[in-house]
């Protein structure tokens, strides 16, 4: 029994997400809508992004498309339809989200502080993780620097259904406007060169994730096919201390582990890259 306490304990205080130094993308499902919002403590910044109710997002574990009016409402019927909404939706906006919270508030920078420890609330955010954010949303809320983000109509087509509801899509055009909008300036400034490595199993996964990573200031310049599939979520090699503040944020954002793996292990020839990334099948 004191076993088990322990490990509940460990499992709730540890800090695995949030990093005050590089901040946070979170996903914030709340009662009237859901969105990004966007924490940049260091620059002392909020960002914050109300998705359209009508917008159609594909779902990236079974290939349908949902609206987000639905998955607000309704969820998504999945396992596990948190988390599922997070990749989803950051794949489909070329955008890391690494947390994600759905609570009975109004969406925005004060329900997501209402949020973080409201018993009613789902995250997968630790209560050192809520604990950090709530401080540094608090923080921020006091000196009002906040900025509300709307997508631009030229990324999303729009389309008429059966039943003569009009819905969204996205275009590629919404990765051109990520690249630019959820920059971290400290790595920008690293311009650490990347290879992203294809060893997850599943068609164009390089592609979705070159393109979040890119979103963040890192210059993702190949994409290579794995010749053999990796078990975990994401590997990292390469010379992972002359470029730590990139490590630090696909270790925090992407949950990426260091290794010291061969990469000819994977691929059938060196790269010119600084850093590599092998995304496996949990990716």
């Amino acid at each position: 029994m004191g076993l088990m306490l322990l490990m509940f304990l460990i499992s709730i205080l540890r800090r695995n997400i949030y990093d005050p130094k590089l901040g946070i993308n979170l996903l914030l499902i709340g009662k009237d809508g859901m969105g990004i919002v966007s924490v940049r403590a260091g620059s002392g910044l909020i960002s914050v992004l109300k998705l359209p109710g009508d917008l159609s997002i594909p779902i990236e574990s079974n290939g349908s498309e949902y609206l987000v009016e639905a998955i607000n409402k309704i969820g998504l019927p999945v396992d596990d339809p948190l988390n599922e909404a997070r990749v989803s939706i950051g794949q489909a906006l070329g955008v890391i989200l690494t947390g994600v919270v759905k609570a009975p508030v109004s969406f925005g920078i004060p329900g997501l502080s209402e949020s973080l420890f409201d018993i009613s609330s789902k995250s997968n955010l630790s209560l050192i993780d809520r604990y950090y954010l709530l401080r540094d949303v608090n923080n921020k809320l006091s000196n009002r620097a906040s900025l509300s983000i709307s997508l631009p109509k030229n990324v999303i087509d729009a389309f008429d259904e059966p039943d003569g509801k009009k819905v969204g899509k996205l275009n590629t055009a919404v990765f051109v406007w990520s690249k630019n909008q959820w920059v971290v300036d400290e790595v920008l400034s690293e311009t650490a060169e990347v290879t992203v490595v294809n060893s997850s199993g599943k068609d164009g996964k390089a592609r979705l994730v070159a393109r979040q990573i890119e979103s963040a200031g890192v210059r993702v310049i190949d994409l290579l096919a794995g010749r053999k599939e990796e078990d975990s979520v994401c590997l990292l090699l390469g010379n992972t201390k002359a470029h730590p503040i990139t490590t630090e944020f696909l270790e925090n954002f992407f949950l990426c582990k260091p290794s010291t793996a061969n990469l000819l292990d994977y691929v059938d020839r060196d790269v010119k890259s600084d850093l590599v990334v092998i995304l496996g099948k949990k990716s």
